[in-house]
């Protein structure tokens, strides 16, 4: 009887143990949060794109959505697969799932309140994305000569 209660007790400290890991082949929630973040930004900056024609305008934003969705998973080096993969698991635990999401909640007011307001446009446009998007210079093509950028593309050097 002793050996089988010291056997219970070393199998359900074994089970507690793992209880804050995440399986192997799935994102960690610090690395899950900031992909999260920049798809947020990315899926916003998307929908705020302006559009001619009204016809397709809805086809239009949710391709332009995909590319840099696309381009957000390219630049934290992570496969479409993986990353849904990832995001199942994490459905399938809404615990975690919940505490990724308030950590990427938070992380964006923190920006939304680091950015000027609308009304001081006057820096550069990589100033300004610099609030927002930290290393705006390493990864966004942003012209000196106009005021647009291409979002998530990484400078390509020859």
């Amino acid at each position: 009887m002793k050996k089988l209660s010291i056997a219970a007790i070393m199998i359900s400290a074994a089970a507690c143990g793992d209880a804050d890991r995440t399986p192997k082949g799935i994102l960690g929630p610090d690395e899950m949060k900031d992909i999260l973040v920049d798809l947020n930004i990315a899926e916003a900056y998307g929908n705020n794109m302006p559009y001619t024609n009204a016809a397709s305008f809805d086809s239009l934003r949710q391709e332009k959505i995909k590319i840099y969705s696309k381009q957000v998973l390219d630049l934290h080096h992570v496969s479409v697969k993986e990353f849904y993969t990832s995001y199942t698991w994490y459905e399938d635990h809404p615990d975690r799932l919940k505490a990724v999401m308030q950590q990427v909640q938070e992380d964006i007011t923190k920006k939304k309140n680091k950015a000027p307001e609308m009304g001081d446009q006057s820096a550069p446009l990589k100033f300004r994305l610099r609030i927002i998007f930290p290393y705006a210079e390493k990864h966004l093509l942003v012209s000196d000569g106009t005021d647009t950028i291409k979002p998530f593309i990484r400078h390509q050097s020859k």
